[in-house]
Order: C-alpha cells, then structure tokens, then sequence
C-alpha cells in the first residue's frame, strides 16, 4: 500500500492503538514498534508527524511530556454529537472516510436522509478537524459497486418498511419477469434485502406459500392490510447460502469450475461466494468448488470469464453455459476463421 491510502490506514491503526492505550497513553517510539507489528512501514518522524497533524486538524490528541522522544500521547475517547450519541475519534474518521462507499444510495430516497446526517456531523466538527477529514478523504476512493438505476417511489418503499416492522400482510401489484404480466399478491413481509445494487423484499407469498424474493422497481402499487402475517420469518443466510446472488430457486449442489493462469490470480483475490474451495493446479491454473444452485445467475457469472473458464461438472451446467455462449455468438452474425 502507497501513497496517502497507506496514511490513512496507519492513522486509523494509530488511533485503534490509543484508543486502547492506558490512561497514560503512549510514546512514540512505541507507537512506531506497534504499528510495525501491523504491517506498517514508517520512520519514528513520520509517526510523530502523523500525531502533530491530527492534534492540528483538532483531533482530541493531546502530547503530555518534554520532546519528541519522550511525550506521552493520549487521545481523549469520545466525540460528543449528542446528549445520546458518542463517537470516538476513530469511529468518526471511518465514518468520514466510508462516506463514498454510499453513493450507490444517491437515487433513493435514503440519500437525502444520510446527507442531512452528515451535514448534522460538520456542524459539530471543528473547520481544521472538517478539513483534514476531507483532505484524506479525497484521496482514498471506494468502489461503491452498481447504483440503482431506477428511481425508487419513496411512499411505496415506506409502507413495504412498515409493513416489514409491524407483521401486517401488503396487498400489491406486482410485475413478473416471468410470466410477464402484472398480479395482485398477498404477501407475508420479512424484511428488505440489498444485494448487488438492487433492493428486494423478502415476503411470503400467501397463494402458494412460499418464500419468494420480490425487485422494489417492479412493484406497481402496494397497502398494508389490517391482517397480521404470522409466518415464521427466514434468515438470510437460510435463504440465500446456496444462491450465487438473489435467485434462489434450484437446489444447491457441488459445482466444479477451472481457469486459466490468466484468470487465476483475480479469481483468488476474492470471496464470490462463502462455499468456495480453491486449489491450485499445474501451469498456473487452479480450480474451484461451489455448493450453489445451477441458476442463470451463475450461468451469467462463469460467462463473464469468457474462455479463461471451464465447467468440470455437473456437465448440464456446462451443456448450459455452452448454448448461452453459442447464443452470444449467433446474436453478433457469422464469426469469420
């Protein structure tokens, strides 16, 4: 890690460390040793620099002790917001610094409300302090991964929220991808989902009884009735841990997929899903185990890897992602040898 983002991660490691210091505080020279023990790279003058501007910017950081070598620093822990909410110096930093990884929310009605609590934040914060926040902050980005595309109806998404608070059944309309019309449903609500930048409720459906997973956006219409919902509510990780994203629909079983050495290192750099067993195998290709469902979502995610991935079994998944691949090749004409 370079550059200002390995600042800012030795400044919150700092503050983790003061925060959890005695009363006493530390030197630091003992701040050096113990951020190093934390895979930090820095001279003792750039440790003690990164104190002098967070007691600069107004951080409650405070030198106690004659010389650079000898002070004791101290943090004081909390930041008063409110007579009921109390931050400390390193839950404020991070809160700052998260603020980008929310910009998927921009086109909800959520975002309004999240901007008025940070603009409640600034107004307590010192101009130095506010500064040298927006001054790490410009250099550390988030990828905030997919916004919502669809404006959400801010009156709808509240009675779908209160619906899911109170245990009262929604009468709604609903449009299915499916059968591609509109229905009126009964729903039994559990709660509301984000998952991969779309917003889902989780509900009941009271026609046939079963748990079904519903987009936001397609929702025409919705009320809730006086009629409580009495069903049992599903967790998450009941209904999601054998699905790839939200499609939930076929029976998890092992999937076997290989990749290339081009693909490998990327493939392993992440967490696609919290049943996978990678191993490596010769010139540098390796493979991976699921326990997923065999649904399009995961059709679609092998694809994305075009050639540089191979499915070892079960072989009707591997029967699937070959017509979709013909099918994409049909839809751009004859390709030419």
């Amino acid at each position: 890690m370079k550059g200002r983002n390995a600042q800012v991660a030795r400044i919150l490691t700092i503050l983790d460390l003061l925060d959890g210091a005695a009363a006493s505080g530390l030197t630091v020279g003992e701040i050096h040793d113990r951020i190093a023990e934390r895979g930090h790279e820095a001279s003792k003058r750039t440790v003690y620099r990164d104190l002098e501007a967070l007691a600069q910017a107004g951080f409650p950081l405070f030198p106690e002790g004659e010389g650079e070598s000898e002070s004791r620093w101290r943090l004081d822990r909390t930041t008063r917001i409110h007579e009921y909410l109390v931050l400390t110096a390193r839950e404020l930093f991070a809160l700052f610094l998260a603020r980008g990884a929310l910009k998927p929310l921009e086109h909800t009605p959520f975002y309004r409300d999240l901007e008025g609590i940070f603009n409640k934040l600034e107004e307590r914060l010192g101009k130095k302090q506010l500064e040298y926040l927006e001054s790490l902050d410009a250099e550390l980005k988030f990828e905030p991964g997919p916004a919502w595309g669809l404006a959400l109806n801010p009156d709808l998404l509240e009675t779908l929220r209160a619906a899911c608070s109170e245990g009262h059944v929604v009468r709604a309309v609903y449009y299915s991808v499916n059968s591609q019309k509109e229905s009126e449903r009964n729903l039994g609500p559990h709660y509301l989902y984000y998952a991969k930048g779309g917003l889902y409720l989780v509900a009941e459906d009271l026609a046939d009884r079963k748990v079904k997973i519903f987009a936001i956006p397609r929702f025409k219409s919705a009320e809730m009735t006086g009629t409580a919902y009495e069903g049992r509510v599903v967790t998450p990780e009941e209904l999601f841990t054998g699905a790839m994203n939200v499609y939930n629909g076929a029976k998890p079983e092992e999937i076997v997929i290989e990749f290339d050495e081009s693909a490998s290192q990327y493939v392993r750099e992440r967490r696609w899903h919290a049943s996978q067993r990678i191993v490596g195998l010769d010139q540098g290709r390796i493979r991976m185990q699921l326990e997923v469902g065999s649904s399009p979502e995961l059709v679609a995610w092998i694809l994305s890897f075009g050639p540089t991935a191979r499915v070892i079994s079960p072989p009707e998944l591997a029967e699937r992602v070959a017509e979709k691949a013909m099918e994409t090749v049909k839809a751009y004409g004859k390709v030419k040898d």
